[in-house]
């Protein structure tokens, strides 16, 4: 009987110790991993021309220009967080090397090929969430995006 209960308790304790294994593997890839949203220079004005987009890799943002003004929104895809790449026939041949492109262009998900058009609108799932956009600011004729502090995919600022 002594064995029994030993063998009880055993099991037990391997269904725990289990659970509690899976637990911590299944709550692993639930975080965001990204990089720290802190604000980051963007360059000066004068680097972006009217309708292009700029890729900033490191911090997996695009900034983009257009007649409202200066813009950001993330590079990352929302169906399973995958660094997007520019798609344009003409500029833009291979998947990696092109940091900026016309805001004619597509960014797309090169592993299940989500698309997005100029402002970060879903034209193409898996996909189905817009990219969050990021506030953006411009003082002294310098861009400074805040990764942390998300606006409507309307905001612009102004470039002055």
């Amino acid at each position: 009987m002594s064995d029994e209960k030993q063998a009880i308790e055993r099991r037990t304790f391997l269904c725990v110790v289990g659970a509690a294994g899976v637990a911590a593997t299944v709550t692993t890839g639930c975080g965001d991993d990204s990089a720290p949203a802190v604000p980051f220079s963007a360059g000066r004005v004068a680097d972006h021309p009217m309708g292009v987009w700029k890729l900033y890799g490191a911090q997996s943002v695009i900034v983009g220009r257009d007649a409202g003004g200066f813009y950001a929104f993330s590079a990352t895809c929302t169906h399973e967080r995958n660094q997007l790449e520019f798609r344009e026939p003409s500029a833009c041949t291979g998947p990696t090397g092109c940091t900026s492109i016309s805001m004619t262009g597509l960014t797309r998900c090169p592993v299940h090929f989500s698309r997005f058009d100029a402002n970060g609108g879903v034209i193409a799932s898996p996909a189905t969430v817009p990219l969050p956009h990021y506030q953006v600011t411009v003082a002294s004729g310098e861009i400074t995006v805040s990764p942390a502090v998300t606006v409507a995919a309307t905001v612009r600022s102004a470039g002055v």
